[in-house]
């Protein structure tokens, strides 16, 4: 199992500087982890399976005066609800903003009007009954800062607290199948599942936009169970606890000793050296994708199960 230590004791021995006259401990731990990032990304080595829900919970960072995150709600009529809240109603997430008791009547839905709560999204608060909503996320998205929340709180997930890079898989509990939704280009995503605006029910599809958020297609009509692959970004090492066992395991710890080499040879701008050990970095990333991944068979029999 590699460790801080571990790691440090091989660079400095690929940079001749056993004695850190060229390079503080400091210095080298960022370019390993700046290292144990990259293998991650080229190898995707690291994956973590979240459990959760759609709709989710938004972003920490999409919450109103520094609520803490929390799985929103289905609106209920003429029910109490406290500041602070979540709830959903269509296709929209609100954040309770003001304590009071919803209507009979649904949050409005957004129609061709000039009334302030039926933008696109609505924007400000508005009162459903005395209850104040404040609009803060779609039904449909799934932010990866929302999923990085839950990695660190969930019971159900590890606890690495780990950055989410990217989403391979994702599998939607219906009864008693785990259905896994189909992936879909964002063009022919929005083309062919967000032409209409009320257009609900049990998802189908995902795509990725951008580098932050995961569209769900069709928009969930009722709370769906969320099984989401994610490849995740490690945390980094620390110099004040040098002996923690990293989080990647061996063989995919083999390149990171030859990337942080590159990156401080490449700071002291001996090009040619760092070229070398870049190049070493992606022979043994490469050499360990081989490893692992041409070993498995699908199937002994010609025709599986």
């Amino acid at each position: 199992m590699a460790t801080l230590n571990s790691y440090l004791t091989q660079v400095q021995r690929l940079l001749h500087d056993a004695n850190n006259n060229f390079y503080s401990p400091s210095q080298l731990t960022d370019y390993i982890n700046e290292a144990r990032q990259r293998t991650v990304r080229d190898t995707g080595a690291l994956r973590e399976v979240v459990v959760t829900q759609t709709p989710c919970m938004v972003a920490p960072t999409a919450t109103i005066g520094g609520v803490s995150p929390q799985y929103p709600s289905a609106w209920a009529a003429n029910t109490a609800y406290t500041a602070g809240q979540f709830i959903f109603s269509n296709i929209y997430i609100y954040q309770v903003t003001q304590s009071g008791t919803t209507s009979g009547t649904t949050p409005p839905y957004p129609q061709a009007t000039q009334n302030n709560y039926n933008n696109y999204p609505p924007s400000g608060q508005f009162l459903n009954g005395t209850c104040g909503l404040t609009y803060v996320g779609n039904c449909e998205n799934i932010s990866y800062p929302a999923l990085t929340y839950l990695m660190g709180t969930s019971p159900l997930t590890p606890s690495n607290g780990n950055t989410v890079l990217d989403i391979v898989n994702i599998n939607l509990y219906w009864g008693n199948s785990r259905v896994p939704l189909d992936y879909l280009a964002w063009s022919d995503f929005n083309a062919r599942l967000r032409f209409w605006q009320n257009y609900i029910g049990r998802p189908l599809a995902f795509s990725i936009y951008g580098q932050q958020q995961i569209y769900i297609g069709p928009v969930p009509d009722q709370v769906y169970q969320l099984e989401i692959d994610c490849v995740v970004l490690p945390n980094n090492l620390s110099l004040t606890s040098p002996n923690t066992t990293d989080v990647i395991n061996d063989p995919y710890t083999t390149p990171v000793q030859f990337y942080a080499a590159y990156l401080a040879k490449y700071y002291e701008q001996s090009y040619g050296e760092a070229e070398i050990y870049k190049q070493e970095y992606n022979k043994h990333a490469q050499s360990v994708l081989n490893t692992v991944f041409t070993r498995r068979i699908p199937s002994v029999y010609s025709t599986p199960y």
